[in-house]
């Protein structure tokens, strides 16, 4: 007993001294002994420094608790409106990309009204740009109609022709690839040549005499020869213009394609030769 009385003094202590503290103001409430009332003042002195303690303790905790609290409500609101952000960042994401998808397929339909002839717009689904061959596959096969030796355009201009049809995708041969050939012409001199696709992803104009007028900056387009390609869709500009002294025929060109084939998401199909030439971007085709 002894031994637990001497583990747990310093708890003890308070609790007794109150108690006698209790005990000593009960008896000076009855007495009123001088004796009395000394011994409650001793106490009261003895233990005031306890009960300091004991509220400014009592203070601490309650507001380390509030602090708590509140540290862990601001925790779970900090996390709701990350959360919160997270799911706007997304959305304004989605209405970026529905956006511009809305633009890209509004400058589709606005050539598909200028265009004379059936044409069907679908998605890109897969590429091939390797050096070896430049390919893309898109969404569409025979279930849309589209047959090989289709042309396919964007608004900017030609992407290439239709080469495999399957039920339900197509594999398109860009202009870009080394084994096309695309019937064109110079739109501002009129000089007719062939657009074959190169190693370096441009484009080489073909069978151009040596006195042929060919300027860098030149417009190019189809010239509708050959069956497949209607006339005046826009192929590329002449960024390069040489004439080799080594005793060949045909000048050296090298021009830039107007459509840029690591973006591309949605092409159109032509499903058929238009009756006249095409009118692109609002322009009168080339007489």
């Amino acid at each position: 007993m002894t031994r637990l009385l001497l583990r747990y003094r310093r708890t003890l202590v308070l609790p007794i001294a109150l108690l006698v503290a209790f005990v000593l103001m009960t008896l000076q409430a009855r007495s009123g002994s001088s004796l009395a009332l000394l011994t409650k003042q001793i106490l009261l002195t003895s233990i005031s420094p306890f009960l300091r303690l004991a509220t400014k303790s009592f203070d601490i905790t309650t507001t380390v608790w509030n602090e708590y609290i509140d540290l862990r409500r601001v925790r779970r609101d900090n996390q709701s409106l990350k959360e919160e952000i997270r799911q706007l960042r997304a959305e304004v994401g989605e209405l970026r990309e529905t956006a511009l998808e809305h633009t890209r397929l509004s400058r589709l339909l606005q050539l598909d009204n200028r265009v004379d002839t059936e044409a069907v717009v679908v998605k890109v689904i897969g590429k091939d740009t390797t050096n070896w061959f430049r390919s893309i596959l898109i969404g569409g096969g025979a279930d849309r109609g589209i047959r090989r030796h289709m042309a396919v355009v964007t608004a900017e201009g030609l992407v290439g022709r239709v080469v495999e049809v399957t039920a339900l995708a197509s594999r398109v041969q860009l202009i870009t690839d080394s084994e096309s050939g695309v019937g064109v012409l110079i739109q501002r001199s009129r000089a007719i040549g062939v657009a074959a696709g190169s190693q370096g992803g441009a484009i080489q104009i073909k069978y151009l005499p040596l006195m042929t007028d060919v300027a860098v900056g030149d417009r190019i387009v189809t010239s509708g020869m050959g069956g497949i390609f209607p006339k005046g869709i826009p192929v590329g500009k002449v960024v390069q213009s040489s004439r080799p002294t080594n005793g060949t025929l045909f000048q050296s060109i090298e021009a830039q394609p107007y459509v840029d084939f690591s973006r591309l998401e949605e092409v159109m199909v032509l499903k058929r030769l238009p009756s006249s030439s095409l009118s692109w971007a609002g322009e009168e085709p080339p007489p």
